[in-house]
Formats: structure tokens, C-alpha cells, sequence
């Protein structure tokens, strides 16, 4: 038999197995992921491939010879992290920036999408009918800008939005449609979870590296005990601890934006700061036409417009970089974003209250009078009064906001000189035992 360089009928040569392996498939290792010029591969997909060409020689002890070898690929192949640029989407005919120039030549990349690029489709008109009639019929047209430029933002590994969005509905919309065709997009580049495990699970956030989409297309009503990471994901302004089972945690920059599909508004169980709040964009879907019928095919029908589907979200990105990154935001929106902030923490419902609170400049009011009066409210309203640091804390921290300010010197009903705030008055009187 006529042996192949690496193989002396004997044993492997892994140094001339991986030169040959290599010269019919260019790869790179970049932190122990494999990555093809069309993108990432899977360990199963190299050991299969290895195996291939193992089992035309070899008849024994494939299954170790072939993890051998698969390891002896990845130092072979080892390589420097791609640092990905801002303004290049990178398709499987060539490259395309953010500017609208087309390079047709494919590069090694980190994040390549499922798309087959026309430079030439923009002399005509483009129109994905399927998907604009259904997105019609989902949402108000300035929630379809919005999701228009947000979705041209996860084209790009950029965190300049900074912003994540919810698009809520009451269930059998359709919404996880949007979902299956831009898994069809994205392919690797994108990645499907619980927006809660980004939080809750450190091995979790392996995951997300690379990744320029993170979507939860059924996301659940339990509200997130931290939101550190999720803010920090958000901006991406200093790397985050990723770390996989059985190996050292690591620093890695984190770019995935992230779009979640629910029933109900995103919640935070501690966070009662503006810091998670100014990050969503949350929108709502029309209410379902009771007699409309359901399309069992119309994912197969989004996906057979996906090039369309590519070409509505870069303009959308396109709108979105001549607007500074600044997204487009109904005022059904904004309202959306303010109920959740009041409902993730009702000291702002409170504050609205006119029995219980007024505003002015002449006005003062004790620390204890203001909680006091707050823990009243709150059993009024069948809700949780947070403890009384947090709700100091929260008062000291949206002074401007209120137009009001921590002060030392405050008279308490009985003239003494107690904490408090200038700027506000409650009319909670303590009862006296």
C-alpha cells in the first residue's frame, strides 16, 4: 500500500499530518476554538474530518489517535486573537462596510454570516414582502425603524448603541419567527439562551465570546438578581471574567447584543438604580387580529428573503451610524421603558403620589418621615417597601432628577435638627403612642 507522508504503516506523524491537514483546510486557533475562513468549527466537525482520513490507513485506535491529533491541530494551528473591526460585516462572498464598500474577497474572520451579498441590488428596488407585510401587522411603523436599526446594529461588533431590546407581546404573535430567520442569518455568529443565565451562570458567558447576537426568544418573568454583567455586556467598556468548565477564567471582550422574546418586561430584583433602565428598548406588539389565520410556513418564507431580509437591516444600520448611534424611540416606547422602571422600584410610584408628597423649594422633610411615609404608601398599595438604606440611597442619588437635596440640618416635627431633604414635603403624619 501506498502510504501518505504522515503514516509509515506504523504510526502517525502528527507534525506532517497537521502541515497536509492544514494545506486542503486553512485554520486557525484562537484560544482553543478552531476557525475556518468561512468562520468557527466545531471539535466534532475536525475529528470527523480526521477521522476520515485516518480510516483510510488505519484500523486501530482511531478514537485516540484522533484526539491526538485534534490537539496537535489546535497548537499547530494556534494564532493571536482576531481583533474584529467596528465597520466590516463579513458574508460569505467577500466583506462589506458600514460605508457601503463592497470588497469581494473573504478574509479570516471570527463572526461570517449566512449571506450571499449583491453589490449591485441597490440599483433597484428591494422589498422583503413577507417579512415587511408581517412586521406590519406586529408593530407600530416607528417600533419597525427602531427594530430596523437594531438589528443593523448587531451586524456590526460594535457596543456604541449601547442598548438592549425586548420586543413583548402576549404570546402567539409570531414573534419567535423574527428569531428562526435570523438564526439562518447570523448562523455561528449568533448564539440562543435564558438572558437570566448571563447573570446567574459564569460558564454561561463562555459562550458569548465572538458571538454577535445573543437572543432568548421565550424569555422568563423571574426577575435577575444582579444586572452587573448584563450593563457591563451592554457597553462592553472593560473585559468580562468568562470561564469554561474544568479551565482557568480568563478576561475576554464581550460584544453580543442582546434581544430577548417575552411576555413581559425585563425585571431587576436589587438594581433600583437608572443604570438598567437607560439600556432598554422595549417594544410592544399589536394585539393579535382574531381572525387571522396562522402560516405554518412562514419561517421557510422569511428565510427565502433573507438576503432582502440583510440588505432592510443595513439600512437600518446605516441610519443608525448617521444618527450618531442614537436609536429611533416612539413615544409608546419611552413610556414602555418608564412603567418598567416604576415597577422595578416603587419609590417612583410614590413620588408621584400627591397625597403623600409635594415639590417646592420651601419645602423640607425628615429622612424618617419621608420612609415612614413610603412604608405606609406601600401598604396601601399591596407592594414591598425596600429597606430604608436603599431608599436614602435611592433619594440621595436622583437629587437633580427631583430637584431636591440631602441636607443635615433639617427641623423633625419636634424641632430638632435631624437628616433629611430640602426640595420636598410628605404629608405623612407618625402617630404619636
Amino acid at each position: 500500500m501506498n502510504y501518505p507522508s504522515w503514516y509509515d504503516g506504523r504510526t502517525v506523524n502528527e507534525v506532517e499530518f497537521c502541515t497536509e491537514f492544514v494545506q486542503s483546510l486553512p485554520l486557525k486557533c484562537i484560544k482553543g476554538r478552531l476557525y475556518t475562513i468561512d468562520g468557527e468549527i466545531s471539535d466534532s466537525e475536525i475529528s470527523h474530518l480526521i477521522s476520515v482520513k485516518l480510516t483510510e490507513f488505519v484500523t486501530t485506535g482511531i478514537s485516540r489517535k484522533v484526539k491526538s491529533l485534534l490537539e496537535a491541530l489546535k497548537l499547530h494551528c494556534h494564532s493571536e486573537p482576531i481583533v474584529p473591526k467596528e465597520d466590516e460585516i463579513h458574508l460569505l462572498n467577500g466583506v462589506l462596510k458600514a460605508n457601503g464598500t463592497w470588497i469581494p474577497e473573504k478574509r479570516f474572520c471570527v463572526n461570517r454570516l449566512n449571506i450571499h451579498y449583491n453589490p449591485d441590488i441597490w440599483n433597484g428596488v428591494y422589498y422583503p414582502d413577507k417579512f415587511m407585510q408581517f412586521l406590519m401587522d406586529l408593530l407600530d411603523l416607528e417600533d419597525i425603524y427602531t427594530l430596523q436599526e437594531y438589528l443593523g446594529y448587531c451586524l456590526i461588533p460594535s457596543t456604541k448603541g449601547q442598548a438592549m431590546l425586548f420586543l413583548i407581546g402576549n404570546g402567539g404573535e409570531g414573534k419567535s419567527r423574527i428569531g428562526v430567520v435570523l438564526q439562518e442569518i447570523f448562523k455561528s455568529a449568533m448564539v440562543t439562551g435564558s438572558f437570566q443565565r448571563i447573570e446567574t451562570d459564569k460558564f454561561f458567558r463562555y459562550n458569548l465570546q465572538n458571538k454577535l447576537l445573543m437572543l432568548d426568544d421565550d424569555m422568563q418573568m423571574t426577575a435577575l438578581p444582579t444586572t452587573g454583567i448584563i450593563k457591563n455586556l451592554v457597553t462592553a467598556e472593560i473585559p468580562v471574567d468568562v470561564e469554561a468548565k474544568g479551565q482557568q477564567s480568563e478576561q475576554a471582550v464581550l460584544f453580543p447584543r442582546l434581544l430577548c422574546f417575552g411576555n413581559g418586561s425585563p425585571k431587576a430584583l436589587y438594581d433600583k438604580s437608572d443604570g438598567f433602565a437607560r439600556r432598554l428598548l422595549i417594544l410592544t406588539t399589536k394585539q393579535k387580529p382574531k381572525n387571522r389565520i396562522d402560516d405554518p410556513y412562514l419561517a421557510e418564507k422569511f428565510i427565502a428573503e433573507k438576503e432582502l431580509i440583510f440588505c432592510w437591516m443595513f439600512d437600518g444600520l446605516k441610519r443608525l451610524i448617521e444618527n450618531n448611534f442614537r436609536f429611533t424611540v416612539s413615544e409608546k416606547t419611552k413610556k414602555n421603558v418608564a412603567e418598567v422602571m416604576a415597577d422595578n422600584c416603587n419609590i417612583i410610584e410614590f413620588l408621584k403620589d400627591e397625597t403623600f408628597i409635594r415639590f417646592g423649594a420651601d419645602f423640607e422633610a425628615s429622612g424618617v418621615d419621608l420612609y415612614e411615609g413610603y412604608v405606609l404608601w406601600c401598604s396601601r398599595n399591596a407592594l414591598t417597601a425596600l429597606k430604608k438604606d436603599t431608599f436614602i440611597a435611592w433619594l440621595h442619588s436622583n437629587e437633580e432628577k427631583y430637584g431636591i437635596k440631602y441636607d443635615t440640618h433639617i427641623k423633625n416635627r419636634n424641632n430638632e435638627r435631624v437628616r433629611g431633604f430640602r426640595g420636598i414635603h410628605t404629608s405623612y403624619v407618625p402617630i404619636l403612642l
